[in-house]
């Protein structure tokens, strides 16, 4: 059965199919593409391979349908996993599933507006300027920030699968990845039971499902309660995705290594400007939900 989600992609398909993708990477970002990805530098070889993932979509994924089936939406499926087109298929069916078993957490995403004083708050946010210094964007996040009930944690994980969305539009984001820095100075021990119930389903959605290469995690600020956020954090983690884990505490020598303090807030040791709620709420309830698009 159609859902409204994908009626209201019906249009954006008829317009992108008669539009097909052209590379505007630049020179240094394709040839890193080229490299990491196994991007192909022909844009023909690169639409057949969009062709077949579409086509074995549209035949082997029973009881789905393709919420956008243009070009630039399974491009990122492709590149997250490197050409290797099974796991494409895998992580796109992934990602279908994940929007139907979760939607508690979609149905905000389609409708960013719904929560639009919680992203105000500033709880996650893209760094406004500036990206680390490996050439990643960097999403800063405050876990705990200004919740106060488990509903808080839905709206929380709802705003990051936002965050990454509305990144992705941005075809470097695609090929560089993403650094993440969670400041969990905020999150106490009355929290632990709502994060126990929603970690598992946040790790299979960012591991499984979103098409983000996750380059580094940081942990920074942290509590007394640390061993316990650890635990919990890392239960569902995979083995890379656990190497990839830095816990920073109070001593930002490192995190500034990787990205330059004066883009970063006072809070992380840098002289850069706070995380902006409100600008960022602007760029995602203009911009992202169901059916529009989200291009930066």
């Amino acid at each position: 059965m159609k859902t409204g989600v994908a009626k209201v992609y019906a249009f954006i398909v008829a317009r992108c199919m008669a539009e097909r993708y052209k590379c505007t990477l630049s020179a240094e970002t394709l040839k890193k593409a080229v490299t990491e990805l196994n991007e192909p530098e022909d844009n023909a070889i690169r639409l057949a391979a969009i062709d077949r993932l579409r086509k074995r979509f549209q035949d082997e994924a029973k009881n789905m349908e393709l919420i956008r089936s243009d070009d630039s939406f399974l491009l990122r499926f492709l590149r997250v996993r490197k050409y290797d087109e099974d796991r494409a298929f895998e992580t796109l069916k992934n990602y279908h599933t994940r929007r139907e078993e979760s939607r508690e957490i979609f149905d905000l995403v389609d409708n960013p507006k719904s929560i639009e004083n919680f992203i105000r708050s500033g709880a996650a946010s893209a760094l406004r300027e500036g990206r680390a210094k490996d050439g990643t964007f960097v999403v800063l996040a405050r876990l705990g920030h200004g919740y106060q009930d488990s509903g808080d944690f839905v709206k929380f994980a709802a705003l990051l699968v936002l965050t990454l969305e509305k990144l992705l539009e941005n075809e470097e984001v695609q090929v560089y990845g993403v650094t993440a820095i969670n400041d969990v100075s905020e999150f106490g021990i009355s929290y632990v039971p709502f994060m126990a119930t929603y970690s598992r389903t946040m790790s299979h959605i960012m591991q499984e499902a979103m098409p983000v290469r996750f380059k580094a995690m940081n942990l920074v600020n942290e509590s007394g309660i640390i061993d316990v956020v650890y635990s919990i954090i890392t239960k569902f983690m995979k083995e890379k995705m656990k190497n990839r884990l830095v816990m920073h505490g109070t001593e930002f020598k490192k995190l500034h290594d990787k990205v330059d303090p004066k883009y970063l807030p006072f809070s992380l040791g840098g002289s850069g400007p706070d995380v902006n709620g409100d600008w960022w709420a602007e760029q995602l309830i203009t911009t992202v939900g169901a059916g529009e698009d989200t291009a930066l």
